[in-house]
């Protein structure tokens, strides 16, 4: 790995990746191998997750292809200048910043998504003109083998690489020095890479988890309300960095939501959820004992069941629910809805506060007024007002976390920027030269310094 490594610093040095055009041939050319591959990376998922071809292209390609196409349809703007105005302590001069790109990057992806995890970071880096080095989680294996067989076999490995493995391989790869890493993860993991780039003082981004939190109002549209949190909840079964954790549902609506989305389950996944083809299975036989290990029977209000032999857990609601519990303890990241029952607003604002705040925060009700109120007051790295998850496939818009749940953007320009650097650069003619920066230094230059560089020029004159 250290000689593919250095192969990559060389070309990235050598200048290659600075073209635009270069980096745009590079985008197209991933974009129509994905294309060309959808049966055999979905046959892939398939093994890994029962995943359907519907739901491949749904889940893990339609966003990529998105953010090829975005990328190569604003790269050129994107990698302008940025123009400043010029204080007069420097004047007469043009001041400006350019994005340049960091040089040899690190992506660490998650299993729950194998594909649109590891691409579209990747993706970032490439229209930024960086190389790629790509970890993905060896969790899936198939998923893993086919995309690590689709890139090395098609890419120079000095511009884009994938190196299957498992944290071992991982824990290797962050002792190099990369110019940038991304990781997206747990929390937990989140800290590991953190402390291992700050042997190089390698710039990080974050993308982690959390347990996001749904405010249902007591005016929400109940029947639309239901409908898209059943969606969101069980998408993907649960499993994304985005899915709504648990739900505050006011007291006064609480029995006629959970009424509501056992309705919804039924319209979605049919009577038997098990032959639904938009249900995954858990990942592994250690991620569904964990999960059945949330549901406590007594609460459960729809579901409750699973079948190890197959992976296989219903959509399962549970209420009432205790705090206590271990569920709160952890992100679920599976098919379990856990609802919660508030009577005041305020006291439930008081209490999100304080806790770590998640990737995302959700609130159904038709007062937009208080509804960015809580949106302002409760921390989060963004959100949804009236609907769930799809903020994350918004490529006008950053997404990122906060505090534990990441740190830094991505997608559309907020990923280019996450892969630049902006290198300011102020160009004075050569004539110019202030005489006010030499000594001797007199009562007349420490005036003039105090106005130029904060005070006013009515302070001039006293």
């Amino acid at each position: 790995m250290k000689t593919i490594i250095d192969s990559q610093r060389r070309f990235f040095l050598e200048g290659h990746t600075r073209s635009l055009l270069y980096r745009k041939q590079t985008l197209r050319k991933l974009h129509d191998l994905l294309l060309e591959n959808e049966i055999p990376l979905a046959d892939a998922l398939e093994k890994d997750f029962r995943k359907s071809f519907y739901l491949t292209v749904e889940n893990e390609l339609s966003i990529p292809y998105g953010e090829i196409n975005y990328a190569i349809r604003h790269l050129n703007s994107w990698s302008r200048p940025h123009r400043y105005r010029t204080n007069l302590i420097n004047f007469p001069a043009a001041s400006r910043s350019i994005p340049l790109p960091y040089g040899a990057v690190l992506v660490l992806s998650p299993w729950n998504y194998p594909y649109m995890l590891s691409l579209v970071p990747a993706i970032s880096a490439l229209a930024a003109g960086n190389t790629v080095i790509l970890k993905p989680s060896e969790v899936p294996s198939n998923s893993s083998a086919a995309l690590a067989r689709l890139i090395n076999e098609n890419f120079p490995r000095e511009l884009f690489y994938v190196r299957e493995g498992g944290a071992d391989v991982a824990k290797e790869l962050l002792k190099e020095r990369f110019d940038k890493i991304f990781f997206t993860g747990s929390t937990k993991a989140g800290r590991s890479v953190m402390k291992a780039a700050t042997e190089h003082l390698t710039p990080v981004t974050l993308e982690l988890g959390g347990k996001n939190p749904v405010i249902v109002m007591p005016d929400c549209r109940l029947k639309a309300t239901a409908r898209k949190l059943t969606w969101g909840k069980f998408h993907n079964n649960g499993m994304a960095c985005v899915s709504l954790d648990h739900v505050y549902a006011h007291e006064t609506i609480v029995d006629a939501l959970l009424e509501e989305i056992k309705k919804c389950i039924r319209a979605i996944y049919g009577p038997d959820p098990r032959q639904s083809p938009v249900l995954p299975r858990m990942i592994n036989e250690a991620h569904f004992d964990r999960v059945m290990s949330l549901i406590d029977p007594e609460s459960v209000v729809t579901g409750g069941r699973g079948v190890r032999e197959d992976l296989f857990i219903e959509p399962t609601v549970l209420h009432p629910a205790d705090h206590g519990e271990r569920l709160m303890q952890q992100e679920v990241f599976g098919p379990v809805m856990p609802v919660f029952t508030y009577q005041d607003s305020e006291d439930l604002i008081r209490m999100l506060k304080n806790r770590p705040a998640p990737v995302s925060l959700y609130i159904f009700t038709r007062n937009s007024r208080k509804a960015k109120e809580m949106m302002r007051e409760i921390p989060s790295g963004g959100g949804m007002i009236n609907d769930v998850v799809l903020n994350f496939v918004n490529m006008n818009t950053p997404f990122g976390g906060l505090g534990e749940s990441g740190m830094g953007n991505y997608h559309g320009k907020a990923g280019f920027d996450t892969f630049s650097h902006f290198k300011t650069v102020i160009s004075k003619p050569s004539w110019a030269d202030n005489f006010i920066k030499y000594p001797p230094y007199r009562q007349f230059n420490l005036r003039i310094f105090r106005s130029i560089l904060g005070r006013s020029f009515r302070n001039f004159w006293h």
